[in-house]
């Protein structure tokens, strides 16, 4: 089996967590994305290695996550939980052995996970496993975003931004923003303003299928879109940002059940 292993490098615990998995992967072809790599003074693996990986193991949080899906989209993933919420990567330090013996033994389920795909115009975007937000592009001040679902006009925001969100983001900006917890088994997209002048506006949830169309009405002002958390395009007034679902899965080891990590992290 080749293995990838990607961790944050800037706090040690996650460095000596990175040692324990290589350790209890002795026997197997393992590979330590470039960055992680130099810090552990080891041989890198290229990005075209790791894409050819048969699991990649994370260490660290959800961004951990966020940042192997976007290096190796379509190689499943488990994560190792060393960070605060932890709702992709799941797996407790306590639990390491034991999951990684389960990875090993082929004895772990493999689940999939919708992601969104994007357009600037004729641009395309990264897809995105949690969100795409399209915010003001003026630190402080509001934007204007007009909101059509399928080609007919929906929503019309004053807000600092609009989430749009995967089931599987429900549980993060979304969350945080008031919007509402979707079974990642459900297919849908989650529409959440941010901060809307008008108060009672609030989230809409359409069908997997939908074609979302976000355009920035306030004369002179930018907008930005953001995918999951890492600046992509500006947007001019009048432009569209078109956003549905990818035909492109995330794909994740199974630890944790969906409900059992609302229970314990957001109730």
């Amino acid at each position: 089996m080749r293995v990838g292993i990607v961790a944050r490098v800037d706090d040690p615990l996650d460095l000596q967590m990175v040692a324990k998995v290589i350790r209890l992967l002795k026997g197997e072809e393992v590979l330590l994305e470039p960055g992680l790599a130099k810090k552990m003074g080891r041989k890198p693996g290229s990005v075209q290695e790791l894409r050819k990986c048969n699991a990649i193991v994370t260490v660290g949080g959800d961004g951990t996550v966020l940042f192997a899906q976007r290096l190796a989209p379509e190689v499943p993933i488990l994560g190792i939980n060393l960070g605060r919420r932890g709702f992709l990567a799941d797996v407790n330090p306590n639990d390491v052995r034991r999951a990684l013996q389960g990875l090993r033994k082929g004895k772990l389920n493999i689940v999939t996970r919708s992601r969104l795909a994007a357009k600037v115009g004729e641009k395309e975007l990264p897809e995105a496993l949690n969100d795409i937000v399209i915010s003001s592009g003026v630190l402080g001040k509001t934007a204007s975003l007009e909101v059509s679902i399928d080609g007919r006009e929906a929503l019309d925001f004053r807000c600092d931004g609009i989430i749009i969100a995967t089931p599987t983001g429900s549980t993060a900006y979304t969350h945080a923003a008031g919007g509402p917890v979707i079974d990642p088994r459900l297919e849908s997209i989650v529409v959440t303003p941010i901060c809307p002048v008008h108060p009672r506006q609030c989230s809409i949830v359409v069908p997997a299928e939908s074609l979302v169309e976000v355009t920035p009405t306030r004369p002179g002002r930018e907008a930005l879109v953001i995918v999951d958390g890492v600046p992509a395009a500006k947007v001019l007034q009048g432009e569209r940002v078109k956003v549905q679902r990818s035909r492109n899965c995330a794909r994740f080891f199974e630890w944790e059940g969906f409900y059992r990590k609302i229970k314990e992290r957001l109730l």
